[in-house]
């Protein structure tokens, strides 16, 4: 639950469970990991967030899905980020430091396939981008031309 305490809008929160998203059907149930359907201690069901300590509540799950995207935003921020100097690895056993090696290769390798996509991204973008400006002035010619015989 996200409140530690038990309360919630100030009443004592009795039954609290996933609630169901939009598309959940009897057969096949499906439910938000990010909201929580809650009973209050005056019978009213009220939906809430789950992250921890997040209070944020709204009468149905449609209205707190999009309120989840402020924790993940603040989950995103910049980490401080050691440098390979930093990194001590004399007091690890040897099978820890060959396992270290073997994901850092696999990052450098994932890290280089990506970097090849947003270059051939990029490279797109370059190509397309004028064909729409193009597109734009000739769809405002033909605007023009419309409204001068309306």
């Amino acid at each position: 639950m996200a409140t530690a305490n038990g309360i919630l809008n100030g009443l004592e929160v009795i039954e609290f469970e996933f609630a169901e998203t939009p598309r959940s059907t009897p057969q096949n149930p499906r439910f938000f990991k990010e909201v929580l359907k809650v009973l209050l201690a005056d019978g009213t069901v009220v939906y809430n967030c789950v992250w921890p300590e997040c209070e944020f509540t709204r009468d149905k799950a449609s209205g707190v899905w999009p309120h989840v995207k402020a924790h993940k935003n603040q989950a995103k921020a910049p980490k401080a980020v050691a440098s390979p100097a930093e990194v001590d690895v004399a007091g690890l056993p040897l099978a820890d430091v060959i396992d270290l090696a073997r994901k850092a290769t696999w990052y450098r390798v994932e890290l280089d396939s990506t970097l090849k996509k947003l270059e051939k991204a990029e490279r797109e973008v370059g190509e397309y981008k004028p064909r729409a400006k193009a597109a734009e002035k000739q769809l405002a010619t033909i605007r023009s031309a419309f409204a001068a015989v309306a």
